[in-house]
């Protein structure tokens, strides 16, 4: 699979046999009982098909269910989903929470993802979002989508606090979103990295890594970064690109940043996420200990995760129960 990249702040078009697209679009919209902001993110793009991911801030009342809404413009179709229960119907999208995420509080965030396909011409983002029937058009006055070249620096100071950072997929989401849970103060917690596999962070200046350095821009440049290594079963990884997650991490965080890295989470035998692919999670966790174990990374192999059955809510991603306990283990590991 050859992967491309640009920005989708600025109106861009790539030329060759496989035209990829990856970036980022937000819609902002508040009132006194409903609002939301939406950001929607192309993770990777192939030859007819992409991943893409959409985190959900309800900035209105707090929810017990949500409904998201949104019309594509370019013939796109949804093929397939996760953390949420995604349907459509010509180009019109719905996204249904899932049974572990329906409640949010006001400012409360969730994310799901999902693969779709395109027409190898044209990917652009959805323009409008729906919650629950309530437009996200930037209507109270918060700022509207603007153009921009580049993301926030990576130099920027920011809020101190939160002296850990982290790269990876959703699975890396429900690890932080445990951690925070479970009392963590130290690593960041979600912002929105469903659907980011390997391939979407082995260019340091891809939007995965913007999504990166807003961050920095909030808390400053961490001085640790744990790498997730996660994969979807269609693309694997390879070892050669695990050091370049590696190395983009360390240009990304503070001088002498200590990096840890990490395999996805294992589940119980017999059980195989069909996102990873039978034996997906084996192959991470492998390549992980083979960065842990070469002397020329400089990184830590703090160990293993492990999802169990009954912890997880779609065969991959983890349920409420198994987010607490991915937040227990990374306590473990981090404190």
């Amino acid at each position: 699979m050859r992967l491309s990249r640009f920005r989708l702040f600025v109106a861009a078009i790539v030329t060759g046999s496989v035209a990829a697209a990856v970036g980022t679009v937000s819609v902002t919209a508040q009132a006194a009982t409903a609002g939301c902001r939406v950001t929607y993110s192309v993770t990777s793009q192939w030859q007819g098909g992409f991943g893409a991911n959409v985190s959900l801030t309800n900035l209105g009342d707090p929810v017990g269910s949500w409904t998201l809404t949104w019309s594509f413009g370019a013939g796109q179709q949804v093929t397939q989903a996760w953390s949420a229960t995604v349907t459509q119907t010509g180009a019109q999208v719905t996204a249904r929470n899932a049974a572990w995420n329906g409640n949010l509080a006001t400012n409360a965030s969730t994310s799901f993802g999902f693969n779709g396909s395109w027409n190898n011409s044209s990917n652009p983002a959805p323009s409008t979002f729906a919650l629950n029937g309530t437009t996200c058009n930037g209507s109270t006055g918060q700022p509207s989508p603007t153009a921009s070249s580049s993301g926030p620096s990576p130099s920027s100071g920011g809020q101190p606090g939160k002296s850990m950072g982290f790269i990876g997929c959703s699975m890396a989401e429900n690890v932080a979103q445990g951690y925070v849970a479970d009392g963590g103060k130290r690593m960041w917690g979600p912002y929105g990295t469903g659907g980011l596999v390997v391939q979407s962070w082995t260019d340091p200046n891809s939007s995965a890594w913007q999504l990166f350095d807003q961050q920095v821009a909030t808390f400053g440049r961490p001085t640790a970064v744990w790498v997730q290594i996660c994969i979807f079963a269609s693309s694997g990884a390879t070892y050669t690109e695990v050091k370049q997650l590696i190395a983009n991490a360390r240009q990304h965080a503070a001088a002498g940043a200590t990096i840890f890295i990490t395999g996805q989470p294992l589940y119980d035998a017999g059980h195989t996420c069909s996102l990873a692919g039978a034996g997906g999670p084996q192959l991470t966790d492998g390549l992980a200990q083979q960065a842990g174990a070469d002397a020329t990374q400089h990184v830590t192999y703090p160990g293993q995760f492990h999802l169990h059955n009954g912890e997880d809510v779609d065969g991959c991603h983890a349920n409420a129960s198994g987010q607490a306990s991915l937040g227990r283990q990374a306590l473990t590991f981090w404190g």
